[in-house]
């Protein structure tokens, strides 16, 4: 389970990096990367959804008694 969730936290970094990178344009990115865009953009809003979700899991177990 412990490489599982590193690969995961790798894609959450990955696609806040990259969502950060496109709004202020700090490095440039190579074409076949923009060629992809829709797609980065369809696995980054995946990737965010399912961390909502993860969150509220968390929160619901935090305060069962």
């Amino acid at each position: 389970m412990g490489k599982l969730s590193l690969i995961g936290f790798v894609l959450y970094l990955i696609a806040g990096l990259y969502f950060i990178n496109s709004s202020f344009n700090f490095i440039t990115m190579p074409e076949f990367i923009q060629s992809a865009d829709k797609w980065i953009l369809l696995v980054g809003g995946i990737l965010i959804i399912l961390g909502g979700i993860n969150y509220l899991r968390a929160g619901k177990n935090k305060f069962a008694y």
